[in-house]
């Protein structure tokens, strides 16, 4: 986990906790507040930072902990949701992968099979070259 991320981990702690040295409350616990509780400018936590996805995900869950409007157990259900897509994705990126790594063997086998038929064929030239050698007759000797 980069620095910036685990400072945006703890301020996100610091305002679950009531405990922020920056944002003065009231405050509402949202990308802003985070970021600015981190030391960083408004705007700096957003969607299109994919490393960024899961403390987005904590910051909503923390802004609906805070206001009531989700429990712990909504929490919990909403996290084992999350893992069982996440592991569905995993599971359907790792067929994807045996199909492309089964792809790129048969290729890698055809591209060799014919970098051999070309040696062949390389060879069968060099040799007719040298038998038809023997039949020419050189004038400029």
């Amino acid at each position: 986990m980069s620095k910036a991320v685990e400072k945006l981990e703890a301020a996100l702690q610091r305002l679950i906790d009531g405990k922020t040295l920056i944002v003065q409350p009231p405050y509402r616990i949202n990308n802003d507040a985070v970021a600015l509780e981190a030391g960083l400018k408004r705007g700096s936590v957003n969607k299109q930072r994919p490393e960024l996805a899961s403390l987005l995900i904590k910051i909503k869950e923390a802004e609906q902990i805070r206001t009531g409007k989700a429990t712990a157990k909504e929490i919990g259900a909403n996290k084992k949701a999350q893992k069982k897509a996440d592991k569905e994705e995993i599971q359907e990126l790792k067929e994807q992968l045996k199909a492309l790594e089964d792809k790129y063997m048969a290729k890698l086998s055809e591209n060799n099979s014919l970098i051999y038929q070309n040696h062949l064929l390389q060879k069968q030239l060099k040799e007719a070259k040298e038998s038809l050698e023997k039949y020419i007759v050189k004038f400029n000797n």
